[in-house]
């Protein structure tokens, strides 16, 4: 019996209808793509989740968080947006989306969830569970909902219900998700391209490096990073002459003039986050021309503007990275978004792998923390895998 089944048979007594799979969502390039409607390229990666879920006879929901050992319980009169209730809020959302549209009868659930995503941060789990518990309800009470349809209710409930700002790109990603690709979005008009990520062979492939450094160390920085650029960048929008969009504006510009009521800090966030999206243009073309070099020379380059003008890694990272670095046989290194903190991502062949070996030994000497690597591979989208 799969694990999931197993705890929701344990803690309800009752074996669930229905078990959706729910990877997680990793952006190579682009993090900060959305303060300038740039480019990103994002897929699916291993870090998920799983939901399993059973109908019940009343109009209360239960919730079994098996991966934090946390429950909380709520009937369809009680749903209301709570605070300390916290990853709950978004299966909250997700109900309260189908009720509002008139798309699901009141029925109780006991729903159960489980997997390494729940340890994310809540742009990364928001979507996971929003979509999942909607794909999942989608196929157990026949509500004949197309992935079109799924991803705009996604969207409305987690920026109605929970007023959380989350990323359309990450939802799209989740739903049309093919083992083997990534995608390339271009979010000023939202159009995206899914194309083969070939950097899969023995002389350039790709590596996750998770220090697993404690996630508060980097956690409150990025969040807080993030609002920081979706400030900075309205900030120098509104100044622009219409022919510009942010994106496009010349660099050159950015590091030569005084942009009235701009500050230093905020020239600054707003050249990384130009420069982010224009590697990331660059890490387009790489995937195309099947460049593992030149893409890895552009994540580089987005590692370093995170470290020298975000500042938002820390020693740990900064110490592996730079080791990478000084490691034959591997490429370029960045952070990457995926939702856990301060994951590491190589371009690599099997040399570096095996020199690097080493590095993480005198790691886990030196720091005390116990790194994990895992081979990267776009993954599928949301399943449902037992009903």
């Amino acid at each position: 019996m799969d694990k999931i089944a197993s705890f929701h048979l344990e803690n309800y007594k009752t074996k669930p209808d229905i078990i959706c799979q729910v990877p997680g969502v990793c952006t190579l390039m682009g993090a900060f793509a959305d303060f300038c409607k740039g480019y990103s390229i994002t897929g699916t990666g291993t870090l998920g989740l799983r939901i399993a879920l059973s109908r019940r006879d009343d109009e209360w929901v239960r919730i079994y968080n098996a991966t934090r050992n946390d429950k909380k319980q709520f009937s369809y009169s009680q749903m209301k947006y709570r605070k300390e209730d916290k990853w709950a809020n978004f299966i909250k959302g997700a109900l309260n989306i189908l009720l509002e549209e008139n798309i699901m009868p009141l029925q109780g659930l006991d729903i159960t969830i489980k997997g390494a995503l729940l340890f994310c941060d809540n742009l990364t789990i928001s979507v996971a569970l929003t979509a999942g518990l909607l794909t999942a309800l989608n196929s157990e009470f026949s509500l004949s909902l197309d992935k079109a349809t799924i991803i705009r209710l996604t969207y409305a409930a987690i920026t109605k219900f929970s007023n959380l700002n989350c990323r359309f790109r990450d939802i799209i990603t989740l739903m049309y998700a093919e083992e083997g690709n990534v995608f390339s979005f271009d979010l000023q008009t939202m159009n995206y391209t899914l194309r083969p990520f070939t950097f899969n062979r023995d002389d350039a492939y790709c590596l996750v490096v998770d220090p697993n450094v404690p996630p508060q160390i980097l956690r409150e920085e990025i969040e807080e990073k993030r609002q920081d650029a979706h400030d900075c960048c309205k900030k120098l929008s509104t100044s622009l002459p219409k022919e510009y969009k942010l994106r496009n504006y010349p660099i050159k510009d950015l590091k030569s003039h005084i942009i009235a009521g701009l500050s230093e800090h905020e020239r600054r966030t707003c050249e990384y986050v130009i420069t982010e999206t224009i590697s990331t243009q660059k890490g387009m073309k790489a995937l195309e021309s099947d460049d593992a070099v030149s893409f890895a020379k552009q994540l580089s380059s987005i590692y370093f503007g995170m470290r020298d003008v975000f500042e938002i890694t820390c020693p740990e990272v900064d110490w592996l990275i730079k080791r990478a670095g000084e490691t034959e046989g591997i490429f370029g290194a960045s952070l990457v978004s995926n939702g856990a903190t301060g994951s590491i991502f190589l371009v690599l062949d099997k040399k570096g792998e095996e020199s690097y070996q080493q590095v993480l030994n005198e790691y886990k000497r030196i720091f005390d923390f116990t790194p994990e690597t895992r081979r990267f591979l776009p993954g599928s989208s949301i399943k449902v895998i037992k009903n």
